[in-house]
Protein backbone atom coordinates (compact mmCIF):
# COMPACT_ATOMS: atom_id res chain seq x y z
CA UNK A 1 0.00 0.00 0.00
CA UNK A 2 2.83 2.59 0.93
CA UNK A 3 4.93 1.63 -2.06
CA UNK A 4 1.64 2.41 -4.16
CA UNK A 5 1.37 5.47 -2.55
CA UNK A 6 4.14 6.63 -3.17
CA UNK A 7 4.38 5.73 -6.92
CA UNK A 8 1.88 7.75 -6.95
CA UNK A 9 3.03 10.88 -5.63
CA UNK A 10 5.41 12.32 -8.54
CA UNK A 11 2.36 11.33 -10.92
CA UNK A 12 0.40 13.52 -8.62
CA UNK A 13 2.61 16.38 -8.47
CA UNK A 14 3.32 16.46 -11.75
CA UNK A 15 -0.19 16.55 -12.23
CA UNK A 16 -1.13 19.45 -10.08
CA UNK A 17 1.96 21.14 -11.39
CA UNK A 18 0.55 21.32 -14.77
CA UNK A 19 -2.51 22.29 -14.17
CA UNK A 20 -1.25 25.35 -11.91
CA UNK A 21 0.63 26.39 -14.88
CA UNK A 22 -2.06 26.53 -17.03
CA UNK A 23 -3.87 28.42 -14.44
CA UNK A 24 -1.44 30.86 -14.41
CA UNK A 25 -0.74 31.22 -17.89
CA UNK A 26 -4.75 31.79 -18.37
CA UNK A 27 -4.49 34.61 -15.93
CA UNK A 28 -1.35 36.08 -17.87
CA UNK A 29 -3.52 36.23 -21.22
CA UNK A 30 -6.38 37.44 -19.58
CA UNK A 31 -4.70 39.90 -17.37
CA UNK A 32 -2.75 41.17 -20.45
CA UNK A 33 -3.98 44.55 -20.45
CA UNK A 34 -2.72 45.07 -17.11
CA UNK A 35 -0.03 43.36 -16.53
CA UNK A 36 1.64 44.38 -19.68
CA UNK A 37 2.16 48.04 -18.68
CA UNK A 38 3.17 46.65 -15.04
CA UNK A 39 5.90 44.41 -16.96
CA UNK A 40 7.50 47.18 -19.19
CA UNK A 41 7.47 49.53 -15.71
CA UNK A 42 9.58 46.34 -14.32
CA UNK A 43 11.86 46.29 -17.12
CA UNK A 44 12.30 49.94 -16.97
CA UNK A 45 12.90 49.79 -12.99
CA UNK A 46 15.90 47.17 -13.62
CA UNK A 47 17.76 49.02 -16.31
CA UNK A 48 17.77 52.11 -14.41
CA UNK A 49 17.80 50.62 -11.02
CA UNK A 50 21.85 51.14 -10.95
CA UNK A 51 21.36 54.27 -12.02
CA UNK A 52 19.00 55.01 -9.14
CA UNK A 53 21.64 53.53 -6.71
CA UNK A 54 24.16 55.29 -7.67
CA UNK A 55 22.54 58.52 -6.79
CA UNK A 56 21.34 57.30 -3.48
CA UNK A 57 25.28 56.11 -2.22
CA UNK A 58 26.24 59.74 -2.71
CA UNK A 59 23.50 61.16 -0.43
CA UNK A 60 20.98 62.58 -2.79
CA UNK A 61 17.25 62.67 -1.52
CA UNK A 62 15.25 59.81 -2.27
CA UNK A 63 12.55 61.81 -4.33
CA UNK A 64 15.15 63.74 -5.95
CA UNK A 65 16.61 60.41 -7.19
CA UNK A 66 13.59 58.81 -8.75
CA UNK A 67 12.52 62.45 -10.52
CA UNK A 68 16.31 62.50 -11.90
CA UNK A 69 16.31 58.39 -13.13
CA UNK A 70 12.72 59.10 -14.44
CA UNK A 71 13.64 61.99 -16.54
CA UNK A 72 17.01 60.66 -18.22
CA UNK A 73 14.73 57.19 -18.54
CA UNK A 74 11.74 59.47 -20.20
CA UNK A 75 14.55 61.24 -22.40
CA UNK A 76 16.35 58.56 -24.09
CA UNK A 77 12.42 57.04 -24.89
CA UNK A 78 11.35 60.51 -25.65
CA UNK A 79 14.49 60.96 -28.09
CA UNK A 80 14.05 56.99 -29.75
CA UNK A 81 9.93 58.73 -30.12
CA UNK A 82 10.77 61.58 -31.90
CA UNK A 83 13.58 59.97 -34.15
CA UNK A 84 11.70 57.21 -34.90
CA UNK A 85 8.14 59.57 -35.58
CA UNK A 86 10.40 62.24 -37.95
CA UNK A 87 11.55 59.06 -39.93
CA UNK A 88 8.36 57.47 -40.56
CA UNK A 89 6.60 60.79 -41.43
CA UNK A 90 9.44 61.10 -43.90
CA UNK A 91 8.83 57.61 -45.13
CA UNK A 92 4.89 58.32 -45.42
CA UNK A 93 5.68 60.96 -47.89
CA UNK A 94 7.92 59.52 -50.10
CA UNK A 95 6.15 55.55 -49.56
CA UNK A 96 3.35 55.46 -52.14
CA UNK A 97 6.42 56.11 -54.72
CA UNK A 98 8.54 53.17 -53.09
CA UNK A 99 5.68 51.00 -52.71
CA UNK A 100 4.60 51.69 -56.49
CA UNK A 101 8.59 50.94 -57.82
CA UNK A 102 8.46 47.70 -55.56
CA UNK A 103 4.80 46.46 -56.80
CA UNK A 104 6.09 46.93 -60.62
CA UNK A 105 9.27 44.98 -60.06
CA UNK A 106 7.37 42.46 -58.14
CA UNK A 107 5.11 42.50 -60.99
CA UNK A 108 8.06 42.01 -63.22
CA UNK A 109 9.37 39.38 -61.36
CA UNK A 110 6.02 37.24 -61.37
CA UNK A 111 5.67 37.62 -64.85
CA UNK A 112 8.91 36.60 -65.70
CA UNK A 113 8.12 32.83 -63.72
CA UNK A 114 4.92 32.46 -65.21
CA UNK A 115 6.75 32.90 -68.93
CA UNK A 116 8.98 29.82 -67.55
CA UNK A 117 5.28 28.03 -66.51
CA UNK A 118 5.62 28.79 -62.86
CA UNK A 119 2.79 30.28 -61.48
CA UNK A 120 4.17 31.90 -58.17
CA UNK A 121 1.38 33.66 -57.85
CA UNK A 122 -0.51 30.55 -56.78
CA UNK A 123 1.89 29.61 -54.37
CA UNK A 124 1.14 32.81 -52.20
CA UNK A 125 -1.48 32.96 -49.60
CA UNK A 126 -4.67 34.62 -50.50
CA UNK A 127 -4.30 37.48 -47.88
CA UNK A 128 -0.76 37.98 -49.22
CA UNK A 129 -1.81 39.05 -52.66
CA UNK A 130 -3.57 41.76 -51.06
CA UNK A 131 -1.46 45.06 -51.54
CA UNK A 132 -2.83 46.65 -48.64
CA UNK A 133 -1.01 43.38 -46.41
CA UNK A 134 1.66 45.36 -45.47
CA UNK A 135 -0.31 48.15 -44.47
CA UNK A 136 -2.13 46.42 -42.02
CA UNK A 137 1.11 44.24 -40.66
CA UNK A 138 2.55 47.61 -39.97
CA UNK A 139 -0.43 49.35 -38.63
CA UNK A 140 -0.91 46.58 -35.87
CA UNK A 141 3.06 46.72 -35.33
CA UNK A 142 2.46 50.40 -34.43
CA UNK A 143 -0.73 50.00 -32.91
CA UNK A 144 0.67 48.06 -30.32
CA UNK A 145 3.45 50.46 -29.81
CA UNK A 146 0.81 53.39 -29.61
CA UNK A 147 -1.03 51.51 -27.08
CA UNK A 148 2.00 51.36 -24.88
CA UNK A 149 2.91 55.04 -25.18
CA UNK A 150 -0.54 56.25 -24.18
CA UNK A 151 -0.07 53.91 -20.87
CA UNK A 152 2.99 55.85 -20.53
CA UNK A 153 0.96 57.71 -17.54
CA UNK A 154 0.45 54.15 -16.03
CA UNK A 155 4.19 52.78 -16.79
CA UNK A 156 5.56 55.96 -14.77
CA UNK A 157 3.40 55.56 -11.97
CA UNK A 158 4.55 52.31 -11.41
CA UNK A 159 7.82 52.90 -12.34
CA UNK A 160 8.06 55.81 -9.44
CA UNK A 161 6.44 53.16 -7.21
CA UNK A 162 9.18 50.65 -7.97
CA UNK A 163 11.73 52.40 -7.05
CA UNK A 164 10.59 54.20 -4.23
CA UNK A 165 9.73 50.61 -2.49
CA UNK A 166 13.54 49.73 -3.80
CA UNK A 167 14.98 52.67 -1.91
CA UNK A 168 13.14 51.84 1.20
CA UNK A 169 13.13 48.04 0.71
CA UNK A 170 16.54 47.25 2.68
CA UNK A 171 15.60 48.76 5.83
CA UNK A 172 12.46 46.52 5.79
CA UNK A 173 14.89 43.52 5.47
CA UNK A 174 16.68 44.29 8.16
CA UNK A 175 13.62 44.13 10.65
CA UNK A 176 12.35 40.95 9.02
CA UNK A 177 13.87 36.82 10.74
CA UNK A 178 16.88 35.39 9.29
CA UNK A 179 15.36 32.81 7.73
CA UNK A 180 13.41 35.00 5.95
CA UNK A 181 15.72 37.50 5.23
CA UNK A 182 17.59 34.75 3.83
CA UNK A 183 15.06 33.47 1.44
CA UNK A 184 15.17 37.58 0.10
CA UNK A 185 18.87 37.36 -0.62
CA UNK A 186 18.25 35.43 -3.51
CA UNK A 187 15.60 37.56 -4.71
CA UNK A 188 18.44 40.58 -4.19
CA UNK A 189 20.85 37.73 -6.29
CA UNK A 190 18.42 37.44 -9.11
CA UNK A 191 17.62 41.21 -9.45
CA UNK A 192 21.55 41.88 -9.41
CA UNK A 193 21.92 39.44 -12.28
CA UNK A 194 18.95 40.86 -14.18
CA UNK A 195 19.86 44.23 -14.09
CA UNK A 196 23.57 42.85 -15.30
CA UNK A 197 21.80 41.24 -18.33
CA UNK A 198 19.80 44.07 -19.12
CA UNK A 199 22.34 46.79 -18.90
CA UNK A 200 24.32 44.58 -21.33
CA UNK A 201 21.38 43.78 -23.59
CA UNK A 202 20.87 47.68 -24.05
CA UNK A 203 24.20 48.40 -24.64
CA UNK A 204 24.57 45.77 -26.91
CA UNK A 205 21.73 46.69 -28.86
CA UNK A 206 22.48 50.93 -28.78
CA UNK A 207 25.81 49.77 -30.41
CA UNK A 208 24.39 47.57 -32.96
CA UNK A 209 21.90 50.54 -34.05
CA UNK A 210 24.34 52.93 -34.47
CA UNK A 211 26.54 50.09 -36.88
CA UNK A 212 23.89 49.37 -38.49
CA UNK A 213 22.22 53.03 -38.79
CA UNK A 214 25.90 54.09 -40.41
CA UNK A 215 26.43 51.24 -42.21
CA UNK A 216 23.03 51.47 -44.45
CA UNK A 217 23.68 55.78 -44.26
CA UNK A 218 27.61 54.67 -46.07
CA UNK A 219 25.64 52.66 -49.02
CA UNK A 220 23.36 55.75 -49.87
CA UNK A 221 20.35 54.03 -48.59
CA UNK A 222 17.31 56.57 -47.43
CA UNK A 223 16.49 56.81 -43.66
CA UNK A 224 19.25 55.47 -42.03
CA UNK A 225 17.91 56.97 -38.74
CA UNK A 226 15.19 54.31 -39.06
CA UNK A 227 16.99 51.57 -39.79
CA UNK A 228 19.65 52.11 -36.97
CA UNK A 229 16.44 52.45 -34.19
CA UNK A 230 14.81 49.03 -35.86
CA UNK A 231 17.66 47.21 -35.64
CA UNK A 232 18.07 49.08 -31.63
CA UNK A 233 14.63 47.47 -30.98
CA UNK A 234 15.02 44.06 -32.94
CA UNK A 235 18.08 43.05 -31.17
CA UNK A 236 15.65 42.51 -28.31
CA UNK A 237 13.64 40.05 -30.06
CA UNK A 238 15.71 36.96 -30.45
CA UNK A 239 16.14 34.85 -32.87
CA UNK A 240 14.31 36.06 -35.54
CA UNK A 241 15.66 39.66 -34.03
CA UNK A 242 18.48 40.08 -37.15
CA UNK A 243 15.76 39.32 -40.10
CA UNK A 244 13.11 41.70 -38.90
CA UNK A 245 16.01 44.16 -38.66
CA UNK A 246 17.39 43.31 -42.07
CA UNK A 247 14.49 43.33 -44.15
CA UNK A 248 13.19 46.80 -44.46
CA UNK A 249 16.11 48.47 -44.95
CA UNK A 250 17.09 45.58 -47.62
CA UNK A 251 13.45 46.27 -49.59
CA UNK A 252 14.23 49.55 -49.80
CA UNK A 253 17.48 49.22 -51.16
CA UNK A 254 16.09 46.95 -53.27
CA UNK A 255 13.57 49.74 -54.65
CA UNK A 256 16.05 52.46 -54.38
CA UNK A 257 19.21 50.85 -56.10
CA UNK A 258 19.40 46.81 -57.14
CA UNK A 259 20.03 43.51 -55.55
CA UNK A 260 23.47 43.91 -55.14
CA UNK A 261 22.91 46.62 -52.99
CA UNK A 262 20.32 44.97 -51.35
CA UNK A 263 22.49 41.78 -50.98
CA UNK A 264 25.40 44.46 -49.67
CA UNK A 265 22.60 45.90 -46.91
CA UNK A 266 21.81 42.12 -45.89
CA UNK A 267 25.49 41.07 -45.18
CA UNK A 268 26.39 44.37 -43.36
CA UNK A 269 23.69 43.50 -41.17
CA UNK A 270 25.34 39.29 -41.07
CA UNK A 271 28.38 40.81 -39.65
CA UNK A 272 27.49 43.32 -37.49
CA UNK A 273 24.89 40.82 -35.70
CA UNK A 274 27.63 37.91 -35.77
CA UNK A 275 30.46 40.08 -34.23
CA UNK A 276 28.41 42.12 -31.69
CA UNK A 277 25.41 39.84 -30.91
CA UNK A 278 27.08 36.54 -30.99
CA UNK A 279 30.81 37.34 -29.88
CA UNK A 280 31.09 40.27 -27.80
CA UNK A 281 27.67 39.93 -25.90
CA UNK A 282 27.99 36.60 -24.83
CA UNK A 283 31.77 37.10 -23.69
CA UNK A 284 30.06 40.13 -21.46
CA UNK A 285 27.34 38.04 -20.28
CA UNK A 286 28.96 34.70 -19.55
CA UNK A 287 27.83 31.89 -19.27
CA UNK A 288 26.20 31.67 -16.62
CA UNK A 289 23.82 33.96 -17.64
CA UNK A 290 22.92 32.26 -21.32
CA UNK A 291 20.21 30.68 -22.54
CA UNK A 292 19.66 27.81 -24.81
CA UNK A 293 18.58 28.76 -28.22
CA UNK A 294 15.33 25.98 -28.35
CA UNK A 295 14.66 27.94 -24.73
CA UNK A 296 14.90 31.61 -26.68
CA UNK A 297 13.28 30.29 -29.67
CA UNK A 298 10.36 29.13 -27.18
CA UNK A 299 10.08 31.81 -25.14
CA UNK A 300 9.43 34.20 -28.35
CA UNK A 301 7.15 31.80 -29.51
CA UNK A 302 5.19 31.10 -25.81
CA UNK A 303 5.79 35.44 -24.87
CA UNK A 304 4.48 36.54 -28.26
CA UNK A 305 1.53 34.45 -28.64
CA UNK A 306 0.64 35.48 -24.94
CA UNK A 307 1.82 39.73 -24.98
CA UNK A 308 1.99 40.05 -28.60
CA UNK A 309 4.86 42.41 -30.15
CA UNK A 310 5.34 43.79 -26.36
CA UNK A 311 5.83 40.02 -25.86
CA UNK A 312 8.29 39.19 -28.03
CA UNK A 313 10.15 42.01 -26.74
CA UNK A 314 10.16 41.06 -23.31
CA UNK A 315 10.50 37.51 -23.84
CA UNK A 316 14.14 36.69 -23.50
CA UNK A 317 14.11 39.34 -20.03
CA UNK A 318 11.08 37.56 -18.17
CA UNK A 319 12.61 34.08 -19.35
CA UNK A 320 16.11 34.93 -17.90
CA UNK A 321 14.35 36.58 -14.51
CA UNK A 322 12.48 32.72 -14.38
CA UNK A 323 16.22 31.03 -15.09
CA UNK A 324 17.91 32.57 -12.98
CA UNK A 325 14.79 32.51 -10.04
CA UNK A 326 15.17 28.90 -10.35
CA UNK A 327 19.13 28.58 -10.54
CA UNK A 328 19.03 30.28 -6.90
CA UNK A 329 16.36 27.62 -5.65
CA UNK A 330 17.65 23.98 -4.33
CA UNK A 331 13.94 21.93 -5.37
CA UNK A 332 14.16 24.13 -8.99
CA UNK A 333 17.50 23.95 -9.86
CA UNK A 334 17.37 21.64 -12.54
CA UNK A 335 14.79 23.50 -14.02
CA UNK A 336 17.34 26.19 -14.80
CA UNK A 337 19.90 24.03 -15.42
CA UNK A 338 17.64 22.69 -18.72
CA UNK A 339 17.20 26.14 -19.57
CA UNK A 340 20.48 26.69 -19.71
CA UNK A 341 22.91 27.33 -22.44
CA UNK A 342 25.32 24.19 -23.52
CA UNK A 343 27.43 23.39 -20.34
CA UNK A 344 31.24 23.04 -20.63
CA UNK A 345 32.46 19.40 -21.06
CA UNK A 346 33.00 17.69 -18.32
CA UNK A 347 36.64 17.11 -17.19
CA UNK A 348 37.68 13.36 -16.96
CA UNK A 349 39.48 13.18 -13.44
CA UNK A 350 42.50 11.25 -13.15
CA UNK A 351 42.60 7.88 -12.20
CA UNK A 352 44.51 7.01 -9.19
CA UNK A 353 46.66 4.06 -9.21
CA UNK A 354 45.00 1.07 -8.01
CA UNK A 355 47.15 -0.39 -4.48
CA UNK A 356 49.77 -2.73 -5.16
CA UNK A 357 49.15 -5.65 -2.97
CA UNK A 358 51.86 -7.75 -0.75
CA UNK A 359 52.46 -9.96 -2.65
CA UNK A 360 52.88 -7.85 -5.93
CA UNK A 361 55.26 -5.99 -4.02
CA UNK A 362 57.42 -8.92 -2.65
CA UNK A 363 57.98 -10.09 -6.07
CA UNK A 364 59.33 -6.24 -6.81
CA UNK A 365 61.84 -6.13 -4.40
CA UNK A 366 62.85 -9.60 -5.65
CA UNK A 367 63.38 -8.43 -9.19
Amino acid sequence: MSEAVSAGGPTQGVVRAAAAAVIVIAGLKLGAPVLIPIAFALFLAVLSFPLFRWMLDRRVPVPLAILATVAVLGSGIALFVVLAMGSLSELRETGPVYYASLQERLAYTVQWWQDKGIAVNNWLPPRWRDPDAIVKLAGVTLKSAFVIVSEATVIVLVLVFFLGEAAVFPRKLERLPPAVRESFAHFAQVSSDLQRYLVIKTVVAAVVGVCCGAWVALLGVDFPVLWGLVAFACHFVPNIGAVLAAAPAMLVALVQFDAGKSLAVVVGYLVIGLALGNLLEPSLLGRRLGLSTLVVFLSLVFWGWLWGPVGMFLSVPLTMAFRILMAHSRDWRWVATLLDAAPPPARELPREPSPALPGDRASAESR
